[in-house]
């Protein structure tokens, strides 16, 4: 007993090593634009018994991680289920859901039922095993990953109508494939047992699928009772991985009461328990936002530990015995999608570029796809490590193909809004002020008088301009881009923008898009929504907040705040990109700086970093300095030239 316990201590500590250093080396996969899952995977593929061979004794006895992170990953895939963001397009949604659910399901039952006889594990197994497989790999190549195409969109900030019917499509099908796995899991268990259906077992399969939705209706009551407790959000994460975990142990138990009272098995599915109690707290309950913010929080710590798990669990010496199967059952996969992606998009009677790219978005698979693999590797044990292998082969063949196919499809049809590569920098800082009134002139002035470029741009026509002959102000009948075009803007450096939210917002979406100028500023007197103002790089300032809090530091550092205001006459502040090759890869320490100069920070890709002497400089980093005018001329001139 004492032996056996001290063995699953130590695989459970060896594989939380592992999981943590899993979620680090996965970050090298994002690098070359693929999926973290993907990373998670290999490294639990190094890491497990095949290869290095670093987790000791038997790893089903890490089986209970699995079914944590799987009722998990139901909760996920609901809660990405708003019905309200997909309601304008679901005529759309539901006529392409269709055409992906039932063509997608009977290409792929036909091909794999045709081709059986080539893929080893079943070529000498009966018929009914076979139409047992085929049943369940159709069921699989329906499954889609929201949250890669989710990460898709955000990265692109897509927006539009291929976007949204793609995203609806994607997170609808995933709903449907767990209550089509259902089905087709006992149809499988029946075929594979060698028995025959009779009216006492289909109306088994109907009844396990009716109290798996009202069990799920239950959970997500009780989901709902226990988020509006107030309390330590450690305890409320430990309580969604518990309740999902007691899905699995609630299907296994109900399993055997049945059998053992009615001779028959009522199977309720634990991830149709976990995916509709999540749909009812995102529809149906005021928590939606709390479980999204669990999600969104913790999701990438239980993905580590499911997909390290399955990497480490994979049996790679038949992934290498079977590798050409999987690319065989991939092109079937690709084929059953395009077919039925290009029928869905005739049907709607779509553009001919929209026809032409309309299979792209559905190629990703990720975790729900896994899930149900480890289920049916679990359960059936004759062909079931074979089965994982190669099925878990064709995910990870879909991760690497997706999501780059998915990017140009939003790219060409121009959903995508991604910041303008065509800023350059040309040593000379010009800045453009988007409105007019007491102070936008006042910062017009006080910027000229730093010997600063300075215009004002304006569509106001009712003001007088008689008292600000010096500053260049251009009257125009709109902001757009052909006016901007027409001024140059080009050549700007900072925009300053003073109009009310949703105008200032247009205005800075259309210079992130086509511009993509460092420095956006938008003052808002009463900013309801600042979040959308960070995703396309521009700083949002509430001029009374911004008071209260100069004030602040007023109070608690008297003297930096003035240096940073320019308060001090011997002291400015600047932000100098590096732009000298010869800089490159120099340290602090062996650049010789004036006298007097002070490196306050260096940012890196939105890192800020305290500078110290072996601080090595790369090109576009921002150097921010403090000296003297004269200082900081002599710093920019050895930066920048």
């Amino acid at each position: 007993m004492v032996d056996n316990f001290l063995i699953w201590v130590s695989i459970i500590l060896a594989f939380g090593i592992i999981a943590s250093a899993s979620s680090r080396l996965a970050m090298a996969f994002q690098k070359i634009k693929l999926p973290m899952i993907t990373g998670f995977i290999i490294v639990g593929v190094l890491a497990g018994p095949y290869l290095l061979k670093m987790l000791p004794g038997d790893l089903n006895k890490l089986e209970f991680l699995n079914d944590i992170s799987l009722g998990f990953i139901a909760l996920a895939a609901g809660s990405e289920m708003y019905l309200k963001e997909i309601r304008d397009k679901m005529r759309d949604i539901a006529i392409m859901t269709a055409s992906q659910f039932f063509i997608t399901f009977i290409i792929s039952f036909i091909l794999v039922m045709i081709f059986s006889d080539f893929l080893p594990f079943i070529n000498s197994t009966n018929g009914n095993i076979k139409i047992a497989v085929s049943i369940l790999i159709s069921t699989i190549f329906i499954a889609r990953s929201p949250a890669s195409i989710i990460a898709i969109i955000n990265e692109l900030r897509a927006k539009g109508s291929f976007t949204k019917v793609a995203l609806g499509v994607t997170i609808l099908k995933d709903f449907f494939v767990i209550i089509l796995f259902t089905i087709t899991f006992e149809v499988a268990n029946v075929l594979v047992n060698g028995h025959v259906f009779n009216t006492a077992q289909v109306f088994m399969v109907f009844l396990g699928l009716v109290m798996s939705f009202l069990v799920g209706i239950a959970y997500g009551k009780l989901y709902e009772v226990i988020f509006r407790i107030k309390k330590n959000e450690w305890f409320d994460i430990l309580i969604v991985l518990l309740l999902g975990w007691s899905m699995f142990l609630l299907s296994s138990e109900v399993e055997k009461l049945t059998n053992s009272f009615f001779g028959m098995t009522i199977h309720i599915e634990a991830l149709l328990i976990g995916i509709v109690a999540s749909f009812y707290i995102t529809n149906f309950s005021s928590q939606r936002l709390f479980l999204q913010k669990l999600v969104e929080k913790y999701g990438n710590y239980i993905y580590v530990i499911f997909f390290t798990l399955i990497g480490a669990t994979l049996s790679i010496d038949v992934l290498l015995k079977y590798w050409l199967i999987a690319f065989f059952l991939f092109g079937v996969r690709l084929f059953a999608v395009i077919i039925a992606s290009v029928s869905g998009s005739a049907i709607l009677k779509e553009t001919k570029k929209e026809v032409l790219l309309s299979w792209t978005p559905y190629i990703t698979q990720a975790g729900v796809s896994l899930g149900l693999i480890t289920i049916i590797s679990s359960h059936f044990l004759s062909f079931g490590v074979e089965f994982e292998a190669i099925l878990v082969a064709v995910v990870v063949i879909n991760q690497f193909v997706g999501p780059p196919l998915l990017k140009f499809a939003i790219l060409r049809v121009g959903e995508a809004h991604v910041k303008s590569k065509n800023y350059t920098y040309d040593y000379q800082q010009d800045i453009v002020i988007f409105g007019i009134g007491g102070r936008a002139i006042m910062l017009a002035k006080t910027l000229l008088n730093q010997g600063l470029s300075v215009r004002i741009i304006t569509d106001q026509q009712d003001v007088d301009l008689s008292t600000c002959t010096e500053i260049s102000i251009f009257k125009v009948d709109k902001i757009d881009y052909e006016t901007l075009e027409s001024l140059n803007f080009r050549s700007t450096d900072s925009a300053i923008i003073f109009r009310r939210e949703e105008q200032a917002f247009e205005i800075g979406e259309l210079i992130y898009e086509k511009y993509g100028i460092p420095n956006v500023i938008v003052v808002l007197e009463k900013p309801t929504d600042i979040s959308r103002f960070k995703e396309i790089g521009a700083i949002a300032v509430a001029p009374t907040t911004a008071l209260i809090t100069l004030l602040a530091n007023f109070v608690r550092s008297p003297q930096a705040t003035q240096i940073l205001l320019g308060m001090q006459q011997s002291s400015e502040t600047a932000d100098i990109e590096v732009l000298a090759p010869d800089m490159h890869g120099r340290t602090l320490r062996d650049i010789k700086l004036p006298w007097g100069i002070l490196l306050m920070s260096v940012t890196r890709h939105n890192d800020r970093i305290l500078p110290h002497g072996y601080t090595r400089l790369r090109l576009h980093d921002i150097v921010t300095v403090v000296g003297s005018k004269d200082q900081i001329e002599i710093v920019r001139t050895q930066l920048q030239y």
